[in-house]
């Protein structure tokens, strides 16, 4: 790749900043091939390189419409896919077919493009031509092969690259994509490899298009920051991009690149959509994008974390039954007395005073019965033997008894007589506080008497 000579001092000043920036903490090591960020997987320093190659720089920020009106230039993009629409691929294959170059750095190629660069025949002839690029795969067990270290080629250069997948600056084991050799079938396209992943496998190719040719690499990773400021990495990235790189502009894509996390979404979707029904499935982290992107930070995914334990606490604790407290219930007071007096002051106020009197008597009687054990009818006199029983005085019985005989004989009574029978019968219900027991000790003394 020709540039000038103030380009070597600009490289070496790069260099040096970025060597601070790897080596530094805090870095995002996730791949957002940001062209403005100094992160590792970002593209600053490619950015910048081509910047200052002889030639105007154009950046695409909102579409292509521009590459239809460049007479001359080289188109580049460097990401984890481009999302093309139909109208940004009709102006780049007319870009192209003009005798310009296009330079595609990838995980893999939308499948409208590849479907026209590589021809219906090759695209379709296997896995029903949904495998334009693929991963890594262990030839003997048919599995991803996960690995950190890789030998890339390329045409015309006699060196081979060792690229080693790096991330928090140590290596990782990873799967590497690749360009299945079947799509290359066609004789009368010029398309052709010009790179291999460990000799076996296509990882560069030349597709032509009119006049023109689009060079897609499936390694977007090693044209990233981290690589480009190695003193050994670089030599990758150069031999690669001069292969692809005219002299003149270059149009530098910005708007077929999205998130990352949405570029990993739409392949998963896509990838599921041609999946068997029985094998079509979800994982709740990797196919949550918004989950990933959370796992993948640090202090968010701990933020996560707290408050799911905040919630499954609360949902235990405070997610448990409550009721109101039980309030006390009194026990309820024996309120016979007062309903007999509420009855007695209602009975009162009617005038009806005989039925007052003899509601009393039946008071006395059940207070005879359950004190002495008097069975004493109120038609009748009082018993010989009362004054013996209660202890009352002779003149208290007398009194009482001449009064009973009174209400129990009259129909109907005044206010005079029902005060008269009350107060005669009055010292009657005080008896039981201080002659019950004494009425058993006579009791039993005159059962001893000889």
């Amino acid at each position: 790749m020709r540039k000038p000579a103030t380009s070597g001092r600009r490289f070496l000043a790069l260099l040096a900043l970025l060597m601070l920036t790897v080596s530094g903490c805090g870095l995002d090591w996730n791949e957002n091939y940001a062209y403005d960020d100094e992160n590792p997987f970002d593209l600053y320093v490619l950015h910048e390189l081509l910047d200052a190659r002889p030639g105007e720089m154009t950046m695409l920020q909102d579409s292509l419409p521009a590459l239809t009106e460049a007479e001359k230039g080289s188109y580049v993009f460097v990401g984890n896919y481009a999302y093309y629409n139909e109208r940004d691929i009709t102006h780049l294959l007319d870009f192209v077919e003009r005798g310009n170059n296009a330079f595609i750095a990838a995980d893999e190629l939308p499948n409208e493009l590849a479907e026209m660069l590589y021809g219906s025949d090759c695209y379709y002839e296997y896995d029903y031509g949904i495998n334009y690029s693929s991963k890594y795969l262990d030839d003997e067990k048919g599995r991803p092969r996960y690995r950190d270290t890789v030998s890339l080629t390329l045409t015309g250069v006699t060196d081979t690259f060792e690229m080693v997948n790096i991330y928090k600056h140590k290596p990782r084991k990873t799967s590497f994509n690749y360009v299945e050799e079947h799509l290359l079938c066609d004789p009368e396209i010029d398309n052709e490899s010009i790179g291999t992943l460990d000799t076996n496998h296509i990882a560069y190719v030349r597709l032509n298009w009119g006049a023109g040719y689009f060079y897609f690499n499936t390694q977007p990773k090693f044209f990233t920051n981290y690589y480009l400021v190695d003193s050994t990495s670089h030599r990758y990235a150069e031999a690669a991009l001069a292969v692809a790189l005219d002299e003149g502009p270059i149009y530098w894509d910005e708007a077929s690149r999205i998130a990352p996390a949405i570029a990993r979404q739409r392949r998963q979707a896509k990838n599921q959509a041609n999946q068997p029904r029985n094998f079509r499935g979800r994982n709740l982290l990797s196919g949550n994008e918004t989950l990933s992107y959370v796992q993948n930070q640090p202090a968010l995914a701990l933020a996560w974390y707290l408050i799911v334990v905040a919630v499954l606490l609360y949902v235990f604790f405070r997610g448990k039954r409550r009721q109101r407290i039980i309030p006390i219930i009194n026990q309820r007071e024996n309120s016979s007395k007062r309903f007999i007096d509420t009855l007695s002051r209602l009975v009162y106020q009617k005038g009806n005073h005989a039925a007052l009197a003899r509601q009393e008597l039946r008071s006395l009687r059940f207070f005879l019965q359950d004190g002495y054990g008097i069975r004493w009818q109120p038609s009748e006199p009082l018993p010989a033997n009362f004054a013996e029983l209660t202890g009352a005085s002779p003149a208290v019985i007398r009194r009482a008894d001449i009064e009973i005989k009174i209400i129990h004989e009259k129909n109907s009574i005044d206010e005079t007589a029902l005060i008269r029978f009350h107060r005669a019968i009055e010292p009657l219900f005080q008896l039981k506080a201080t002659t019950s027991s004494q009425r058993r000790k006579k009791l039993g003394a005159k059962a001893n008497t000889p």
